[in-house]
C-alpha cells in the first residue's frame, strides 16, 4: 500500500507527538493492566471522547476520561507545550465554558474522520459540525443558523484497564472555524 503525502505527514506528526508525550504505562515498569485495545474496541473509545464535547455531551464525560486526564494543546495553551488541562474536573470547566454548544455555537456534534491504533493509542482524525446562534461575539456579523465544519487530529492515550482516555495530544483547525464564524481576531482572510 502506497502512503500519499498527507498521510506520511501524519504519521511523522504522529511520532513525533508519541516521543513528546509518553503515554504513562510507557514510562513505569512492568506491563499496563488491562489489554490492548482491539480493533472492535476503537471506535467507541473515540466516539465517547468526542461526545463528550457535543452538544448535551458533558454528562458522558465520566465514562469518556479517566480522573486524571491530561490535555495538551499548543493552541488553548498561548503555545505553550504544557497540560492545560490536568484532570476530570478542569475538563468539565473547560467544556461547559467553552465553544461546544455555547459562545455562539449549537448543535455541536463530531464525525470520526479516520482512526487507527497501537496497544493503548488512538490517533484519531475527526470533523466538528457546528450551527451559529445570534451571539457569536468577537465582531462576527455572520447570522444565525449558519451551518460550520473543521477538522482536527487527536492522539488518544488509553488507560487499558478502564478502556478510558488518560492523555490526549490534540490539533485542531481552529483559523478556519474562526473566519467561518465571522470573529475578528486581525488574521488576514484569504480571498
Amino acid at each position: 500500500m502506497k502512503l500519499s503525502y498527507t498521510d506520511t505527514l501524519l504519521l511523522c506528526f504522529l511520532a513525533t507527538l508519541t516521543s513528546a508525550h509518553p503515554s504513562p504505562s510507557s514510562t513505569t515498569d512492568g506491563s499496563p493492566c488491562g489489554t490492548c485495545i482491539q480493533d472492535n474496541e476503537v471506535e467507541g473509545i473515540a466516539q465517547r471522547w468526542l461526545n463528550a464535547f457535543a452538544t448535551g455531551g458533558l454528562p458522558t464525560l465520566d465514562s469518556a476520561v479517566t480522573e486524571n486526564i491530561m490535555i495538551y494543546d499548543e493552541g488553548a495553551n498561548n503555545g505553550t507545550t504544557s497540560a492545560y488541562v490536568h484532570n476530570r474536573t478542569e475538563l468539565y470547566t473547560v467544556i461547559s465554558e467553552g465553544p461546544y454548544g455555547g459562545n455562539g455555537v449549537t448543535n455541536v456534534s463530531y464525525d470520526i474522520v479516520f482512526t487507527f491504533h497501537t496497544c493503548d493509542r488512538i490517533a484519531l482524525r475527526w470533523q466538528q459540525n457546528e450551527y451559529t446562534t445570534a451571539d457569536i461575539g468577537y465582531g462576527s456579523r455572520v447570522a444565525a443558523g449558519k451551518y460550520i465544519e473543521f477538522k482536527g487530529t487527536d492522539l488518544l492515550t488509553i488507560d487499558l484497564a478502564s478502556k478510558k482516555v488518560e492523555n490526549v495530544t490534540t490539533s485542531a483547525d481552529l483559523l478556519n472555524d474562526y473566519r467561518a464564524l465571522g470573529y475578528n481576531l486581525g488574521v488576514l482572510n484569504p480571498s
